[in-house]
């Protein structure tokens, strides 16, 4: 018996077009932020010759595993005790969950750091994927003990 041979198109199918761009919710944003700054800081950093918003700034984008940040291993492992010893989530999350979320963003951090070399093809499913799982780590957390707030209270941090 002769085998059929079928003529078809194949139109490639984007479903993942929506993670091109990241999410406004989920992506770094400027923020007014109205701070009371203790004397002995804006001392320090007088005589240092730093402004007060360079050094936030550096410790938040230090502290988040940001690809941009240039922080050294040691600065940034100095940020997560910090984090760590202030207590900040605890009625929420144990030291282990706090520690695995930054060793999760530690490790996101180490796939930026090998795209330099991807092909441009390549470069776009990372860039997709990484988004992805950019709303994907969140959604995790925040739902992990059954939060009743929405996902949307993002938007106010």
């Amino acid at each position: 018996m002769k085998k059929k041979k079928l003529n078809f198109e194949v139109i490639p199918i984007d479903n993942y077009e929506e993670y091109a761009e990241l999410s406004e919710m989920y992506a770094s944003k400027w923020q007014e932020l109205d701070l009371l700054i203790p004397s002995n800081f804006r001392m320090i950093c007088a005589v240092l010759n730093v402004k007060p918003e360079r050094v936030l700034m550096d410790f938040m984008w230090k502290l988040s595993h940001s690809a941009i940040d240039g922080a050294t291993k040691k600065q940034r492992k100095a940020g997560r005790k910090f984090m760590l010893h202030s207590n900040f989530g605890e009625a929420s999350y144990s030291k282990n969950d706090l520690k695995k979320m930054f060793s999760e963003l530690k490790a996101i951090r180490k796939l930026y750091e090998i795209t330099g070399s991807m092909e441009e093809g390549h470069k776009e499913l990372f860039w997709k994927s990484n988004h992805m799982y950019t709303e994907f780590w969140f959604k995790r957390w925040f739902e992990k003990n059954n939060r009743l707030e929405d996902l949307s209270i993002l938007e106010k941090f």
